[in-house]
């Protein structure tokens, strides 16, 4: 065994032998007792001292306290908790710069955009945009107004004495599509001559547009005088029941409206005509509107329309199953719902409601709420039912 890997057995006399020459020295540091048992060897994971004693090394900070007052409150720079590390801070720091800095850049690009001038036809786009939706929040507005009146009819308590049901009138049935017609100035003119159905028809279209406004008294005042000269306008009849409907003055607006049923040959309004014959406790004239409607068939919308109708004439009689019936029968959740599903959901659910059945009840206005939150109450309704 070689002994030149040995260790002398005095380590005082060995430390002797290499004290004279510089290498010895460099090699084997002269090493001081630490009375603990501890190495006065720096940590390394700390740094090397400095003169102050503390350690120092690694990434300086870049923001400090100012410590020349110290009595004197500074507020750090840097946003977070002061007892979270100096890189957790300093990620903080980053993050807010960053979402500073995105904010600016929004800001001028938000700027840019404005300043730059749009193209006519970007502009009519835009203004087409902004009108239909001027139209579809009128058109749920009007929705609204209605079904509000619906159900104010309807949870009206109904009178203990029995009246007798009054006869429906006579009317022929329609058994043609409806009538077309050409423009309306011509027509205008041989009712009420030159001049006159020229003044007349300025007056139509104001009306018309008074009605869009839901101004229904002005609308009113512009087209009656059109309705005393008998003529063959089915459109001044229709107008004219509309905006009697609107204020609530059913019996005038239905005799209206079965003028134009008559002269225009056709079922468009026959919903408005149901629901002015069930303020008026006419069932026999809903009915036979109803069957009417059914069976032309004209559009899925309209038809929808005058079930609901038809449905609340029966719940107002008391026949909840009936009006039950009638809403279920072909219904089918759509993936795509439209404004008549919407209204058909909400009547059935209303119906689901009165008739104690809760858990489907609470369903179905669960699915409006999916697609339109603010479609009429049903939001209200919904929390009600929880």
């Amino acid at each position: 065994m070689s002994t030149s890997n040995r260790r002398p057995k005095n380590p005082r006399s060995a430390s002797a032998q290499s004290r004279g020459t510089s290498s010895s020295r460099h090699n084997n540091p002269k090493k001081k007792r630490n009375p603990k048992g501890k190495s006065n060897r720096p940590d390394a994971r700390r740094g090397p001292r400095t003169d102050m004693g503390k350690p120092s090394g690694g990434a300086p900070r870049k923001y400090k306290k100012n410590s020349s007052s110290p009595q004197k409150e500074v507020l750090d720079p840097i946003p977070g908790n002061k007892e979270w590390g100096g890189l957790a801070r300093k990620g903080v720091l980053r993050v807010y710069h960053d979402d500073q800095k995105e904010l600016e850049i929004n800001l001028e690009e938000q700027g840019l955009a404005e300043s730059i001038e749009l193209e006519p036809e970007e502009l009519e786009r835009q203004e087409e945009r902004k009108r239909k939706k001027a139209e579809r929040d009128s058109r749920q507005e009007e929705l609204r107004l209605e079904a509000r009146a619906a159900l104010a009819r309807a949870k009206t308590s109904p009178k203990t004495r029995k009246t007798t049901p009054p006869k429906p009138h006579k009317r022929k049935p329609i058994t043609r599509g409806p009538r077309q017609y050409g423009e309306l100035q011509p027509r205008f003119i041989r009712a009420y001559g030159h001049e006159r159905g020229k003044k007349n028809l300025k007056l139509f279209h104001e009306a018309i547009r008074a009605y869009e406004d839901e101004r229904f008294d002005d609308a009113g005042r512009k087209i009656k005088p059109l309705t005393k000269i008998d003529h063959k306008i089915a459109q001044i009849h229709e107008l004219f029941g509309l905006i009697l409907y609107r204020r609530g003055e059913y019996l005038q607006a239905a005799e209206s409206l079965e003028r134009f049923r008559s002269r225009a040959s056709s079922t468009e309004q026959h919903p408005v005509l149901m629901d002015c014959y069930r303020a008026e406790k006419r069932w026999s004239d809903i009915e036979f509107l109803w069957e009417e409607l059914r069976e032309i068939s004209p559009s899925g919308p309209l038809v929808v329309e005058g079930r609901i109708v038809m449905a609340g004439a029966f719940a107002d009689r008391g026949n909840l199953k009936e009006a039950v019936r009638l809403l279920e029968a072909g219904w089918k959740a759509p993936k795509r719902p439209h404004d008549h599903h919407l209204r058909r959901a909400y009547a059935l659910a209303d119906l689901y409601d009165r008739a104690g059945n809760i858990p489907r009840s609470r369903e179905i206005f669960a699915w409006i709420v999916k697609f339109m939150p603010e479609f009429v109450d049903a939001n209200e309704r919904l929390k009600n039912l929880r």
